[in-house]
């Protein structure tokens, strides 16, 4: 009769195997389940309290977009607005900005855009969202306007509000805080304004813009009372 050599180590290891798979699932299948996470409250648009919480903490905030422009030839112009968080988009206002010049968009600027008083940092008062930019060169270059990139760079401040820590030897002491200072450039996309449809009034001439997003914050805010 024809016989497999090994025939008994090879059925053995087999039996092995088959047990040390078996002993494989049975571990990674028992046990306590895990307990879900609760799920967290929710605001009316899906967000949650703590999410919004942790998005902005509390201090003072300054917001500057510095504008360039890096022609050395033709000047730009720019149609700057002020779009606040959950509230109405402010109305453009242009400036014209020469070659090689720069200029600064501040907290008091878009205070302006927005028809609200001028930041105060000591008091609650706090604004956020987007200043816009509409950049657009002469039209005189070619027929059709110059667009060249600018130079834009938002750079936002934030200092954390004072606070009272404990101190060994004379009870409690002010902690002071720092002054965050953070630089981001701002790249610019496409934009054309078609032209008005039915005699309807466009808030930008009709052309080819440079479109450049911002955000700010400005104003302090407080720490939450419990």
């Amino acid at each position: 009769m024809f016989r497999i050599p090994y025939a008994k180590t090879i059925a053995g290891c087999a039996a092995l195997a088959t047990a040390m798979l078996l002993a494989t699932l049975v571990l990674t299948h028992t046990g306590p389940a895990k307990p879900r996470p609760a799920p967290r409250p929710q605001l009316d648009d899906g967000t949650t309290n703590e999410a919004i919480r942790e998005a902005i903490k509390p201090g003072n905030y300054a917001t500057a977009i510095n504008v360039h422009n890096p022609s050395p030839v033709y000047p730009v112009t720019l149609y700057v607005k002020a779009v606040q968080d959950s509230g109405k988009p402010s109305g453009f206002k242009s400036v014209t900005l020469d070659a090689d010049f720069a200029r600064e968009v501040d907290c008091t600027d878009i205070s302006t855009l927005l028809d609200h008083t001028a930041p105060d940092y000591t008091s609650t008062t706090f604004t956020k969202g987007f200043v816009v930019i509409f950049a657009t060169g002469p039209t005189s270059v070619a027929a059709a306007p110059l667009l060249l990139p600018l130079d834009v760079v938002g750079v936002y401040t934030a200092e954390p509000p004072s606070v009272t820590i404990a101190n060994p030897t004379s009870g409690t002491q002010p902690e002071i805080p720092g002054i965050a200072l953070h630089m981001l450039t701002i790249e610019g996309r496409l934009e054309i304004v078609p032209a008005a449809v039915n005699g309807a009034t466009l808030p930008l001439p009709a052309g080819r813009y440079l479109e450049y997003a911002a955000k700010f914050l400005c104003g302090y805010l407080p720490i939450p009372t419990t």
